[in-house]
């Protein structure tokens, strides 16, 4: 399913019901497709049919006590070149406030599995409904407003300028910028008139500006000479512009003025134009992801989609029969009566058949929302516990960076100078592995992790691999193997200290490496404890000289993932302090062990 166009905007929290405005914008787009659009019901989910080759899909959630509803529209079109696909998303949601978000995709399933080297392109269209949205709602691409048609900068109006400027550097900015001068002869309402019409292939997908005579010459002195905007020619400034890197400037194409003046009749510009202006906006709105929070949203709403398009549609109403009339058969009547009479039997028993089934849906549907609704929690708990360690990583790096800068400073003023120019030597400590098989060949190397002692089994390990978190594993699982090592050099080189791991992990001490306590699980149920089958999981090996038995239970374990599926564990036991072996072993580490008993 190629992606032929996106758009996708933030709109502030502050201007009203979003989700009323673009529903209502929906409803007006629809409805230019004849009545069957007009009455497609945006207040819940559900499908309609808007011709016998056309549909619409409506997916909702709405959440009152968190204030989020997520709306989408998927309209449907069968074509001769294929499948044509329009998504209209709108998302507000609380947590990512001042923002509310709203984006509008379009792809084609192309009616041959491989086109001709020399078929021609798909001449592709903004959808009218990205026009319509973004006429009616606050649109911004990163700190700065979109528009869906060109606007002119004057120079004699500062703030016009300053605007186009901080737009261009914008360093959230992910849509492109197009700016032009108009050309001798031609008034500038006139050119932004013309340019509007060239830009209709980018509409959504860039923001366009019409620079007058004045504003030519104020940001021409502003910009560096390899970015400068032509009068009669094109600037396209994709996102990422970097005013002090002349390479940089190559990635902005630029139409000559030269070159546009073989297409131009007076104002008018021949279609070609737009198409050439188009394809470097495109393909960079194309290579546009979605941020992480919408990317999840986005594959809940796909889902729910899905759903609709398999979900039966209830059938269409018989049409009403009428009895012969007239002083003629009776028999031939009473015949008609019947056939009447066993068609709403079948009619009746039709639609009790099709009752049944929306209701099994509706359990179904229920139930699934129940299970996504759990998943988005945790998933919100995991990214509000990521936001933490990031944000902790980030003071420690500042942290650090400042005392570097302060002993630089200290051995300076102590007239150490060659000391304090001498860059630091490199440091020793190995990067984290990124693969199970990596990992597995640190472990086993024996030198890296002295104070560690494995029991584990590596088929459990390599039940990891092969997954699209299989990296995010292994570093957890590394760096965690890095804190029980530490927490037993700890131990080793404080006797008695009867520090916990936990305790450790809260307050660590200097030089020694951690892992946010939030991983850590010290204990497990009392539940898991007291079932025999559940508690004889979690009894790993040890040396005879832990255990004469040579297995222990082990319920201390970390959490590599939160999130449903594999989410895998590291189980361990500490074997220290006096008349110890002075080790941590690690038993297990693995997918989520069963915490329920099973048949």
């Amino acid at each position: 399913m190629p992606l032929v166009y996106r758009t996708l905007v933030a709109v502030p929290d502050d201007e009203g019901d979003l989700v009323a405005v673009a529903s209502a914008v929906l409803s007006r787009w629809l409805s230019k497709r004849g009545n069957s659009g007009a009455r497609v019901d945006f207040g819940s989910s559900g499908r309609h049919e808007l011709s016998n080759r056309s549909r619409a899909l409506v997916a909702r959630h709405d959440n009152a006590d968190e204030g989020l509803t997520f709306l989408r529209l998927t309209t449907e079109s069968e074509k001769p070149d294929g499948v044509w696909r329009t998504l209209a998303t709108v998302v507000v949601d609380p947590e990512l406030s001042p923002w509310n978000h709203v984006w509008i995709d379009m792809t084609v399933d192309a009616a041959t599995a491989a086109p001709a080297p020399d078929a021609p392109r798909l001449d592709v269209m903004p959808p009218e409904a990205a026009r319509m949205l973004l006429e009616s709602v606050g649109a911004y691409d990163g700190a700065h407003p979109l528009h869906p048609c060109p606007r002119i900068v004057r120079g004699r109006e500062e703030a016009d300028v300053s605007a186009l400027l901080s737009t261009v550097r914008d360093p959230l900015r992910r849509m492109a910028v197009v700016a032009t001068g108009a050309p001798e002869g031609v008034t500038v309402a006139d050119w932004r008139n013309t340019m509007a019409g060239v830009l209709s292939r980018c509409m959504g997908m860039c923001a366009g500006y019409v620079l007058d005579g004045a504003a030519l010459e104020r940001v021409g002195r502003l910009l560096p000479r390899d970015l400068d905007v032509p009068a009669g020619g094109v600037r396209t400034f994709l996102p990422g512009v970097d005013l002090t890197d002349t390479e940089n400037a190559q990635r902005h194409p630029r139409m000559s003025p030269a070159t546009l003046d073989t297409a131009r009749d007076g104002a008018r510009v021949r279609n070609w134009v737009g198409a050439a202006l188009s394809r470097k906006v495109r393909d960079n709105a194309l290579g546009l992801t979605l941020p992480g929070p919408l990317r999840a949203i986005d594959a809940l709403l796909t889902e729910e989609t899905e759903d609709l398009r398999r979900r039966p549609y209830a059938p269409a109403p018989l049409p009403a029969r009428t009895t012969p009339t007239g002083s003629g058969n009776a028999i031939a009547h009473q015949s008609e009566q019947d056939s009447v009479t066993m068609a709403e039997l079948a009619a009746t028993q039709a639609q009790e058949e099709q009752t049944r089934r929306l209701r099994e849906e509706v359990r179904r549907l229920s139930t699934r929302i129940g299970e996504l609704s759990e998943e988005r929690q945790a998933l919100l708990a995991e990214t509000a516990d990521l936001t933490e360690e990031l944000d902790t990583a980030r003071e420690e790096r500042r942290a650090a960076r400042h005392e570097a800068r302060w002993l630089r400073d200290q051995v300076r003023e102590a007239g150490l100078f060659r000391l304090a120019a001498a860059p630091a030597p490199r440091d020793p400590e190995q990067r984290p592995p990124s693969s199970v098989s990596e990992l597995l060949e640190r472990i086993t190397d024996g030198t890296a992790l002295p104070h560690l002692f494995f029991t584990i089994e590596d088929q459990t390990v390599y039940e990891l691999s092969e997954s699209r978190k299989e990296t995010l594993w292994v570093t957890r699982a590394w760096e965690a193997l890095l804190a029980l090592n530490d927490y037993a050099r700890y131990q080793f080189d404080n006797p008695g200290s009867g520090l916990g791991f936990h305790s450790y992990l809260r307050e660590p001490p200097d030089g020694y490496r951690v892992i946010p306590v939030k991983r850590l699980a010290s204990q497990e149920s009392d539940y898991v404890r007291n079932r025999g089958k559940l508690n004889e999981k979690r009894v790993f090996r040890v040396p005879a000289e832990v255990d004469p038995a040579g297995r222990v239970p082990m319920y201390a374990h970390i959490k590599l993932d939160i999130e449903y599926g594999i989410c895998p564990r590291l189980y361990f036991f500490p074997h220290l302090g006096p008349d110890t072996t002075n080790r941590v072993y690690v038993g297990y580490l693995g997918r989520h062990l069963p915490v329920q008993q099973s048949n």
